[in-house]
């Protein structure tokens, strides 16, 4: 056990930590909304869920990633000249988000939330909370405050739950309850995070000569803004190819199918689990690979890179397996057998696990050596995958898992091949 904890950048533990206590509240919140509402009635607020999973990262993940990258190589007397940029980003691409939402509230209302209103309100709150979450969590991963870091999960996993019970007090509406506590999580996170101590974590280096610290507002946005636009390319396909399964089961099915989309969310969440290993892991595995790559380290780099995708494949395979025997039964378990999925649709489901993890890992490895264009380029060659094996037809799940187990090798294939490349040009 030992040697399996040595092979993992710093801060994976505690993090990791954060993110049993988040998963396991995560599909107690999933399994009570389940079992209250029905499958009908649930079938919205798992949209609702799988949006917030999609838009939130999506948008926000590069503006986490890039601030951790930034702010780990700078001296904290300098923090603020990365936060405050961060934060006019964050609240405007917010901003941006929301007036969209507004704007197409009549389809969401009517298309995906099955005329319930209050779920498209609970959306604009996720999109703050996510903004602010994914600010304070890169700044906490730029400094290794890791132990902030974990409270963040805690927060936002322990915290729905509590929402859940606290607006039983007051509402009658089980949708709107459930949907509230979705978008309210977030901002029980942010407040966990920052509480405590304030002190810890690695100290950040002063700026090499040729990293010079920008001058000015415009110069604030510069050190941020060049790399965001791949990045959130790069991050909203990520989201995308995570989250567009269920709403595509969703636009997919017939009128005699509509409980479908619940049915395969809860089956594609207990695939997900071996993602939230990978979590722990990117928090603190970007800024090691950054500085190394900034250090010209690179057989390092790629000792560490080497050995993170070989317990990372390794995982995904023992999770396919595990899937594979008991997956099904275990959905039956937790969600009723109104809910539940066959072996094959778990096995596919799962062996989609492995390849994603590995995406995910060459992904950070192609961001440390600041070719975000290339990660960008190797998302969208993938996503072009997902709608032409969707068109070959069959059954509803059926199509679906195929697609998105295509797009996963298709983009791992490229992403893979960028990197070598890479790695030559360097050598």
């Amino acid at each position: 056990m030992r040697r399996v904890l040595d092979r993992l950048p710093e801060g994976t533990v505690a993090v990791g930590g954060g993110l049993v206590v988040n998963g396991l509240t995560a599909y107690t919140f999933i399994t009570l909304a389940s079992r209250d509402l029905g499958a009908d009635a649930y079938s919205p607020v798992g949209l609702l869920w799988a949006l917030s999973f999609l838009l939130g990262p999506g948008f926000f993940q590069p503006l986490e990633q890039e601030t951790a990258r930034v702010i780990a190589g700078r001296s904290t007397d300098r923090l603020r000249s990365v936060v405050r940029p961060a934060a006019i980003l964050g609240g405007s691409l917010a901003l941006g988000l929301a007036v969209v939402a507004v704007v197409a509230a009549p389809w969401m209302i009517d298309g995906l939330f099955a005329g319930h209103g209050v779920l498209l309100a609970a959306l604009l709150m996720v999109l703050v909370g996510l903004g602010a979450g994914h600010l304070a969590r890169g700044t906490l991963a730029g400094l290794g405050r890791f132990g902030g870091y974990a409270r963040y999960f805690i927060g936002d996993g322990v915290g729905r739950l509590l929402l859940v019970g606290l607006l039983t007090v007051f509402l009658t509406d089980e949708v709107a309850i459930y949907g509230l506590a979705v978008g309210g999580a977030p901002f029980l996170g942010v407040a966990a995070a920052l509480v405590g101590r304030r002190s810890g974590g690695r100290r950040t280096t002063e700026p090499s000569s040729g990293d010079v610290e920008p001058v000015g507002r415009r110069g604030e946005l510069g050190a941020l803004a060049p790399a965001l636009g791949a990045l959130l390319v790069a991050s909203v396909s990520t989201a995308i190819v995570l989250n567009v399964s269920p709403l595509a089961v969703e636009l997919l099915a017939g009128p005699e199918e509509r409980r479908e989309a619940g049915r395969f969310l809860n089956a594609l969440l207990v695939a997900r689990v071996p993602l939230f290993f990978f979590q722990a892991v990117q928090a603190s595995l970007l800024p090691k690979l950054s500085s190394l790559a900034a250090d010209g380290r690179f057989d390092e780099f790629r000792h560490v890179l080497g050995r993170l995708l070989a317990l990372v494949g390794a995982l995904g395979a023992a999770a396919v397996v595990v899937c594979g025997l008991v997956g099904h039964r275990g959905l039956e378990l937790a969600f009723r057998a109104e809910f539940t999925g066959d072996r094959r649709d778990m096995i596919l489901l799962a062996g989609s696990r492995p390849r994603f993890l590995v995406v995910l890992c060459l992904a950070q490895a192609l961001i440390a050596h600041r070719c975000q264009g290339r990660m960008a380029l190797a998302w969208l060659v993938g996503l072009l995958v997902f709608p032409l094996v969707l068109a070959a037809g069959g059954d509803l799940f059926l199509r679906v898992e195929l697609a998105l187990l295509a797009t996963v090798s298709t983009t791992m294939a490229v992403m893979a091949m960028l990197l070598a490349q890479r790695s030559r040009l360097l050598h």
